[in-house]
């Protein structure tokens, strides 16, 4: 019996552990197993195997060689990943090591990891000027923000890569001639729109009637404002269904914008049902950029969107996005003034206030309620921007829908598969 089958009888378990605590090598193959264990190493399955084994020398220049049916996938990885993942591992959290971490990702090319561990330093340490300045934010004000923060806060808008007014993405969207025929459409729409919530039953059916013959995309525009952005749930499902007659790239993209950011989840789903066959692989794309946006439950409508268009193209964004960091502004007593009284006169953040001798006694002896003291002061509060790290169960799911696997929220291990089905 081959050497191979001899190497079975070595517990998996102690094997892996040796795997990983054993030096680097120059290959970084990964096989992953349905036990969830690991593998690494430069795999050496030949014909001879006959798909019943997968043999790997391991790092340690070992050979393990284990039942094809007891592996869930295998990949072939560039050798920095696998150093990164070993260095990383073993990283004390402070700032010097994680400076370090992310100057070696920065020699490596590995751009992802070498912003999260940045994004560590300040984290560890706020004012850290030079990751702020290594992840291209701007110090305004005393306090540090990222650059399209900074310039969305000044009014201007991101298009084809640089900030500009929105008055000059106006211009450069769109040409004279369009924007005068945008121009008489306004005035249309505005009238048929006031036709529509009017008495008259035949102004209503007539403005129905000129609203569904609508084609023009030039209408687009008058169209959002006057129904898609309206309370009304009538005038906004009126709005999918006039674009859904408009075979253009702007109408699908006014959907896919409509399934993201409206309200009511029927007319969501109803916005996605209504795109083109021939215009999904724009509509993906678009879904695709909006798993970047800067609101969580944009990132997760998104999600929804694909999986509700089915396209496998979104796999590896999908998977970026499991789980994504989103920056809220929160209210918080200010640490210099007493928020809350205590008995005996304790406060919220650890402090003593001396109070006058038969008011301590009335607080000790519960004859004072606490919540009638107040202070000059008391509910100053201050705004503070924090990060948060948020699973996105919608795009779980989407990724479970598009590649009938699951490996939870565990990105890397997605990574490694999606890696092993394109290797």
């Amino acid at each position: 019996m081959r050497h191979a089958l001899l190497e079975l009888r070595i517990p998996v378990a102690a094997a892996l552990a040796a795997l990983f605590l054993s030096p680097l090598c120059a290959q970084a193959d990964l096989v992953r197993l349905k036990s969830g264990g690991e593998i690494r190493g430069k795999i050496i399955t030949g014909p001879q195997d006959q798909g019943l084994y997968v043999v790997v020398r391991t790092v340690t220049g070992s050979v393990v060689t284990v039942f094809a049916r007891d592996v869930d996938f295998e990949t072939r990885r560039p050798y920095s990943y696998e150093e990164y993942e070993l260095k990383s591992r073993l990283l004390p959290e402070t700032v010097e090591a994680h400076w370090e971490m992310s100057e070696w990702c920065r020699e490596q090319h590995l751009s992802r990891q070498r912003d999260l561990h940045l994004e560590k330093v300040i984290e560890l340490d706020p004012e850290n000027e030079v990751a702020h300045r290594a992840l291209g934010h701007i110090e305004r004000d005393g306090e540090w923000t990222t650059l399209e923060q900074h310039m969305i806060d000044q009014g201007y808008v991101k298009f084809r890569g640089r900030y500009i007014t929105p008055e000059e993405k106006l211009l450069l969207e769109h040409s004279r001639e369009e924007r005068e025929r945008q121009k008489e459409w306004y005035s249309k729409v505005a009238m048929w729109s006031g036709w529509l919530t009017g008495r008259r039953d035949s102004q209503r059916e007539l403005a129905l009637k000129n609203f569904r013959e609508i084609t023009d995309v030039s209408a687009i525009p008058s169209l959002q404002r006057y129904l898609g952005e309206q309370e009304s749930r009538d005038m906004r499902l009126l709005y999918i269904e006039i674009l859904e007659q408009i075979p253009s790239p702007q109408a699908t993209s006014a959907l896919v914008k409509m399934s993201v950011l409206d309200g009511d989840q029927g007319l969501r789903l109803r916005s996605v049902e209504k795109i083109a066959a021939n215009q999904r692989h724009l509509a993906v794309a678009e879904f695709i950029q909006h798993l970047r946006d800067e609101q969580n439950v944009v990132v997760r409508r998104a999600a929804s969107g694909l999986k509700q268009l089915g396209s496998e193209v979104a796999v590896p964004q999908l998977i970026e996005a499991l789980v994504t960091t989103h920056a809220y502004r929160i209210k918080v007593p200010n640490p210099t003034v007493g928020v809350s009284m205590g008995p005996g006169g304790a406060v919220s953040s650890g402090t003593r206030v001396v109070l006058p001798p038969d008011i301590e006694a009335g607080l000790l002896t519960g004859a004072i309620d606490p919540a009638n003291i107040h202070f000059p002061g008391a509910n100053s509060f201050r705004w503070e921007t924090v990060r948060v790290n948020q699973q996105n169960p919608e795009v779980l799911d989407a990724l479970q829908t598009l590649t009938d696997v699951d490996f939870g929220f565990d990105e890397r291990t997605w990574k490694l598969w999606w890696m092993s089905q394109n290797s």
